[in-house]
């Protein structure tokens, strides 16, 4: 691919094409920073892109906002390329004029893609290849160090409603989760070779008329049940009830503590990214010298922390920065 200026029509009509995306979807703050840095740079302001310009304009920070020692406009930048590079293999990947944001700056390039390197040819739906696993399409390794176990939940049998509710409260963790992903619902288990991703899990409600609800969770790849005899609540279908069910289960299950990680942990599926969550995550509840010393040679493997760097506590902070990945 040739990289080059390309302005006009064909920049407007590539940055549209992006911002409407179903990759983008569900990163506002992402579009605003996209179409803020396409624009700038189309109005020849690219000189302006500066993490400190792009921290007050895009993301509300004050005048005293410092990009040297608060990372949000890196960390974004970094979430930016890793989701541009997901749309262009996924359902952007027929698209003739590709945006992309070289490391260690700002400013947006356009690169022309021949013909017959655009589509598809992995033999992978694009409607099913989606973050964090997309990677998988391309024939990288199983277990990416940044990988994270991914939730997939089974869709409820028709007038199923304590399953439909549970699984609605379920899905509203997906922007509070640190250590799981949960999937969007017309994702399915991505298969390599033949066999599903190690790290993929299935949560599976049923309503038993009335007043029983059955939860299960599944290792995807060894069919092997998480929860057994502690998979059924007896409810009065109260819609709070059942959310209270719901947030229990994700406590329970979803977070570092939980079933999925300790079923990592036994079957040595954690991957670097985990690992360094758990470390952070017991050192944010002892705060003693040994757990400071398991966390911090964790962290500092992200190339996003400089050696140097005090020890993140703050997990959703640790979290976008490690997913820049190495």
């Amino acid at each position: 691919m040739a990289a080059e200026r390309i302005e006009g029509p064909q920049v407007r009509d590539a940055l549209e094409r992006v911002l409407s995306s179903r990759t983008f979807a569900r990163s506002e703050r992402l579009r605003s920073f996209l179409r803020f840095i396409v624009e700038m740079e189309q109005r020849g302001l690219a000189h302006q892109l500066k993490g400190y310009t792009i921290g007050i304009d895009v993301f509300s920070r004050g005048d005293g906002f410092d990009p040297g020692t608060d990372p949000l406009v890196r960390v974004q930048a970094g979430k930016l390329r890793k989701l541009l590079s997901l749309y262009y293999a996924s359902e952007g990947c027929d698209k003739p004029l590709r945006i992309t944001i070289p490391t260690g700056g700002y400013v947006p390039l356009y690169e022309r893609v021949p013909k017959e390197k655009t589509g598809r040819h992995d033999g992978f739906d694009a409607d099913v290849v989606t973050a964090p696993f997309a990677h998988l399409a391309s024939g990288r390794p199983d277990t990416d160090a940044d990988a994270l176990p991914r939730l997939f939940i089974r869709e409820p049998a028709t007038g199923d409603r304590l399953a439909s509710v549970v699984i609605n409260a379920t899905r509203l963790w997906s922007n509070r989760l640190r250590a799981v992903a949960i999937a969007a619902p017309e994702e399915r288990p991505i298969k390599e070779g033949g066999k599903p991703h190690p790290l993929h899990f299935e949560l599976i409600a049923e309503g038993i008329g009335t007043h029983t609800l059955k939860l299960g969770l599944r290792h995807v790849s060894s069919e092997t049940e998480l929860m057994l005899c502690t998979g059924v609540y007896e409810t009065t279908g109260d819609v709070l009830e059942l959310g209270v069910i719901a947030n229990q289960f994700a406590a329970t299950h979803l977070t570092i503590p939980g079933s999925i990680y300790q079923f990592c942990k036994k079957h040595n599926l954690a991957t670097d990214q985990m690992k360094c969550l758990d470390a952070t995550y017991r050192y944010a509840l002892e705060m003693t010298d040994a757990a400071y010393l398991g966390a911090q040679p964790s962290q500092q493997q992200w190339p996003e922390l400089e050696p140097a760097s005090e020890i993140i506590t703050e997990l959703p902070a640790l979290t976008s920065l490690a997913s820049l990945g190495r």
